[in-house]
This record gives structure tokens, C-alpha cells and sequence, in this order.
């Protein structure tokens, strides 16, 4: 988890709806989870979101 004095430094990235998402997948708050929508979510900002959050925590306070 990354502090909250961290992440209010990167306001563009959309906190709240990743860890809904989270939060749907660990407790399947919705009933089924269609595996097609996590792959989707996976191939197209995964990689983007790991490369910021390495910067972040590599850098401490730089804008990624």
C-alpha cells in the first residue's frame, strides 16, 4: 500500500476507482466476475499504473 501523503502528490491517477476494483475482485461484491473484463483492465493500465508506482516510490515526492 502506498501513504497517502504519496498519492495525493500523483492527483491523476484515479485512487479511489483502483481500489474499488480491488475491492470487487477480492470480495466479489458485484456476484460473478467476468474474467474477459479483469484481462482488459489488466492489459491496458496495469502497465502503465506499475511504471508511475515504480517511479513513486523509487523517487519519493517526483511527478511519474
Amino acid at each position: 500500500m502506498l501513504p497517502d501523503t504519496l498519492k495525493v502528490l500523483h492527483p491523476l491517477i484515479p485512487w479511489r476507482e483502483i481500489s474499488g476494483f480491488r475491492n470487487i475482485l477480492v470480495h466479489n461484491y458485484l456476484g460473478d466476475i467476468d474474467p474477459l473484463t479483469v484481462k482488459a483492465v489488466a492489459d491496458q493500465h496495469l502497465p502503465a499504473l506499475a511504471q508511475c508506482m515504480q517511479t513513486m516510490l523509487r523517487t519519493g515526492t517526483e511527478e511519474a
